[in-house]
């Protein structure tokens, strides 16, 4: 629902929309990251309007705070009420990202069974999580692979469904890889880029061709894929490779928020931290073209992917 570095400190918060509710994430005192409905019990003020103070958060309107597992613990404005919660959700962090779990029965119940064929008896989501999704998948299947570096984390929210959404971006590279696709500065859109990013994006769309590798379908909303860059002019060997990973995240009605990280191979360690937002910027202008293609798209074949079947299996459970 979120990368970590959203919520890096015990001040700042992250909010989302998840099935149509609202939800914000912040820290606590202890450090660890809680869920929980950004909707104050009071009057309905939306909590992510104010701030977290000593790891609660706190309401802007009559500062009423809340912990982490959504209990109010302070209403300055009144005689204290015991036992008035908000809905809380279960989290996981992993990956650099923030997992959450939306339904009301215990996650271990869902993601599977032990090695003994019982449900983890202790260890909550976290061991259940570990030995049955992570280890099945892979250490770290959400992580860059080795020799990619992270250069930027970005959002943005599209007006279409998540499940079109992903089968589009689906559609979109697995045709990319047979057919020859040009990439675009398309111009000022949505987001604006600083001239440095402008230029280091010109060089890349200018001097190399994108050549997609391969695209992998992760239930049920992420997408990572692996492109080449292809140098137009002085042989074949690719310059490196791009990494890219799509989160569709349902959000309300109609709507998706893509969070998209964008790793290379072809950098040194530390170079995400140089030449301040402009990685960021780059990001966001090559997220902003894929969206617009995803909004433009007419699905022209069915792809036959192992990605793409794979997320019509899914859908079709």
């Amino acid at each position: 629902v979120a990368f970590a570095r959203d919520v890096r400190d015990k001040t700042s918060m992250a909010t989302f929309d998840l099935f149509n509710v609202p939800w914000v994430l912040f820290r606590g005192e202890d450090g660890e990251l809680g869920c929980v409905k950004d909707e104050c019990a009071h009057r309905a003020c939306p909590l992510s309007l104010g701030k977290v103070v000593e790891g609660r958060i706190q309401c802007p309107y009559h500062g009423w705070e809340y912990t982490t597992g959504g209990a109010c613990v302070k209403m300055p404005s009144c005689k204290f009420l015991k036992d008035v919660v908000l809905n809380d959700l279960r989290v996981i962090e992993r990956d650099g990202m923030v997992f959450v779990w939306p339904g009301a029965s215990d996650p271990r119940d869902f993601i599977g069974m032990g090695d003994d064929g019982a449900a983890a008896a202790s260890g909550g989501a976290e061991a259940s999580w570990d030995e049955d999704v992570y280890e099945a998948n892979g250490p770290g299947m959400f992580t860059p692979r080795e020799g990619f570096v992270t250069m930027a984390e970005v959002t943005a929210d599209v007006d279409l469904d998540s499940q079109v959404v992903v089968e589009r971006l689906l559609d979109i590279t697995e045709r990319a890889r047979r057919e020859p696709v040009g990439i675009l500065n398309r111009g000022a859109g949505r987001f604006q880029a600083i001239d440095a990013t402008k230029a280091i994006s010109k060089i890349l769309r200018v001097g190399y061709d994108p050549v997609p590798q391969s695209v992998v379908f992760k239930p049920s909303c992420v997408i990572s894929s692996t492109i080449a860059l292809k140098p137009r002019i002085g042989g074949d060997t690719p310059m490196g490779c791009v990494e890219q990973l799509h989160v569709c995240l349902p959000t309300t009605p109609g709507s998706t928020r893509v969070l998209f990280r964008m790793a290379f191979d072809f950098v040194p360690s530390g170079a995400e931290n140089a030449a301040g937002d402009v990685w960021k910027n780059l990001a966001i202008q090559v997220l902003q073209e894929q969206l617009e293609d995803v909004r433009d798209v007419s699905l022209k074949s069915e792809t036959t992917s192992t990605a793409a079947e794979s997320f019509r299996n899914f859908r079709g459970r």
